[in-house]
């Protein structure tokens, strides 16, 4: 089902600059997937864009090697390399409001950007991030994209550090998770 989707080359991109230590673990894992290749030179090549499938296939198998701390790390590292929606971002709900928009401009089908910012039309397809709700200090998300649980929460808190420099996210029904099955995950992000 996801094969008809893609992620788009920035966002690899970041998951490769979360291993600058030690880059040929991720390097062989999206090889062998298909996900980017070595090219003569001796760099790890990536193109515009990947299917989803093979990205969501080599991220299960890299997690299972490298753990939730190192995913939670890898999605920190996304928000530096992937398309913003246009405008202005003046606070943070805003910003977990928009989220979903950012998605779904950084992934693609049949080679057209899943969320267009002229006409605000957004393709349906590889789940959401949802503000479910939000008070002055806190926010409830509802996430049911492909990708893993701890790269979603390392994504959702580097994005809400970048207008809450405190800003934290937890699980919120941690027995209710797509790491057990379930549809989807809840997280709370609260500041000060």
């Amino acid at each position: 089902m996801l094969s008809r989707f893609a992620a788009s080359g920035a966002i690899i991109k970041s998951y490769l600059d979360a291993f600058k230590t030690f880059p040929d673990g991720p390097q062989a894992v999206f090889a062998k997937y298909g996900v980017g290749r070595v090219g003569p030179g001796g760099e790890f090549e990536l193109p515009p864009a990947c299917p989803l499938d093979k990205v969501i296939a080599a991220m299960n198998e890299l997690f299972t090697v490298i753990g939730p701390q190192r995913g939670f790390e890898m999605g920190a590292q996304v928000v530096n390399h992937v398309a913003v929606p246009p405008g202005v971002i003046g606070d943070i709900v805003t910003a977990l409001q928009i989220f979903d928009a950012g998605y779904h401009l950084n992934h693609l089908e049949d080679g057209v950007p899943m969320f267009d910012p002229q006409t605000g039309t957004m393709r349906d397809g590889i789940g959401h991030y949802k503000c479910v709700s939000s008070s002055r200090h806190r926010a409830v998300m509802e996430v049911d994209s492909p990708y893993n649980c701890d790269l979603d929460r390392g994504i959702l808190q580097a994005w809400a550090r970048r207008f809450e420099r405190f800003a934290l996210v937890t699980h919120l029904e941690p027995t209710v998770c797509r790491k057990t099955r379930a549809p989807r995950c809840r997280y709370e992000v609260s500041w000060k």
